[in-house]
């Protein structure tokens, strides 16, 4: 990206009118890096984009070998922290989110799920395409959890096109959390038993790594229409979640619950995508909860 010159700086005993100008030329200026700097935002996002979407094709189209099969993929998160090591040695990747991307898993079962090395420590880790039933959830998300990971997301085939918006938000270090596995039936606001693995990780963030934070609860629904109106629907799954946390202890005075109705869609309103967009968004700010640990 090429950057416009700054303007020139005012000359001594400058006149009201050359103070005007350089004050119009500054405005512009920085109007002006501001414009580039988000194009070049964009751009980035657009070949993260095409990236994550090129290497998931290539990892379904790849057959898996029979050795492959039962491996143990701790040594690939051990490379990985390996690799982020030397990044960090090198001076690279200070003060940024770190994402671990597990793709092409064929095993979910209790034995294989991973442990997370110290080196990723902190780090958000997204399994695309989770196969695996509910309890082989829980054993991932709780094996990760223990490792100290940011978050553990557990993409299903049916919500992993959230991949690329998930490891986004890490990499922006967002403590902004799509519950993608708590998604709702048509018209109905009640948490599922399938939703209960993410609802306890939910639970681990907020009592054990940001137990001071206070935590907004947003709730959507879908643009079909709804009994009582989308709005109230969408207020009822977020208050779902909220008082599901406060039943286990997480102090009311923390939580705020609003429903924002079918706006904001995070897929397309058709049949395949009307489920995803029936969801609750949970924004944790840890500001509050500086020095807590």
């Amino acid at each position: 990206m090429q950057v416009v010159e700054p303007p020139s700086a005012l000359p001594a005993h400058s006149t009201s009118f050359q103070k005007a100008r350089y004050a119009q030329a500054v405005a512009l200026y920085q109007s002006t890096v501001l414009r580039d700097m988000a194009t070049l935002r964009n751009q980035q996002y657009q070949e993260l984009t095409a990236w994550a979407r090129s290497v998931v094709a290539t990892a379904d189209a790849k057959a898996i070998l029979q050795s492959a099969r039962n491996a143990s993929i701790s040594a690939d998160l051990d490379s990985a922290a390996s690799d982020l090591f030397s990044l960090r040695q090198a001076g690279l990747g200070y003060g940024t989110g770190t994402v671990v991307a597990i793709m092409g898993i064929d095993d979910t079962s209790a034995p294989f799920a991973p442990t997370l090395p110290s080196g990723l420590r902190g780090s958000s880790v997204v399994v695309d395409n989770f196969p695996g039933s509910v309890d082989e959830q829980a054993a991932w998300q709780s094996s990760l959890a223990q490792g100290d990971a940011a978050r553990a997301v557990l993409l299903t085939p049916a919500t992993e096109d959230q991949l690329v918006p998930v490891v986004q938000q890490g990499l922006d270090g967002a403590v902004t959390d799509t519950l993608t596995s708590v998604l709702f039936a048509l018209g109905q606001y009640k948490i599922q038993a399938a939703a209960l693995p993410q609802m306890r990780q939910l639970l681990y963030l907020l009592t054990v790594k940001y137990p001071g934070a206070t935590v907004t609860v947003n709730g959507y629904t879908d643009n079909l229409p709804a009994p009582g109106g989308n709005l109230q629907l969408s207020r009822l799954r977020a208050q779902e979640v909220e008082e599901w946390l406060i039943a286990y202890g997480v102090a009311a005075g923390r939580l705020q619950a609003f429903g924002y109705g079918d706006t904001d869609p995070v897929a397309p309103d058709t049949s395949h995508g009307q489920p995803l967009n029936r969801r609750v968004v949970i924004v944790i700010d840890p500001a509050t909860a500086a020095g807590t640990g």
